[in-house]
């Protein structure tokens, strides 16, 4: 059965199996995979396989999907690649192989399919890859400007109407 293994810290990766179909990849409860790390989009990837092949399609995330190193929109998977969601690393296990004989079918579960995970190792050289700047607090100058030329006009103008009233009584 083909996994996604997803290293959350250093060490211990957690293993998911990829179902057919789609498999949502995010930080919020509805995606089949959540993955709780604040560089990961709230609907950040999916995984489809169309009988054939594993596709990933990045869905508009912030700080992008990477296969192998490289930033992607849509790519076929192959065994081994590592696939990076923002700052999480993980890596794509392909269809195993077993012999005909050791084959054994998957044992029902009620219990989710993977535990949450809450926090990832940001490696310490990390940039984000989104195009607009966090917390970014910029003035808009020509706004202001615009916005008191309004105001000197609308004092002229009034001050225009008082002056020809005073002068007509």
């Amino acid at each position: 059965m083909p996994q996604l293994q997803i290293y959350l810290t250093e060490t211990s990766p957690v293993s998911h199996e990829l179902a057919e179909g789609k498999t949502s990849i995010g930080r919020v409860e509805d995606n089949m995979i959540r993955v709780d790390d604040p560089s990961v989009s709230s609907r950040h990837a999916e995984i489809v396989f169309d009988g054939e092949l594993f596709h990933l399609h990045d869905l508009g995330s912030t700080n992008g999907t990477f296969v192998n190193g490289e930033q992607v929109s849509d790519a076929v998977l192959s065994a081994g690649d590592e696939i990076r969601f923002g700052a999480v690393s993980s890596v794509f296990e392909g269809i195993i192989e077993t012999p005909a004989g050791d084959a054994q079918p998957l044992p029902e579960s009620s219990a989710p399919a993977a535990p949450v995970a809450n926090r990832s190792a940001v490696p310490e050289n990390f940039v984000s890859s989104s195009p607009v700047p966090r917390n970014a607090s910029k003035r808009d100058v020509l706004g202001i400007a615009a916005i008191a030329a309004g105001i000197i006009a609308l004092l002229a103008a009034a001050a225009a109407a008082a002056m020809a009233l005073t002068m007509t009584v």
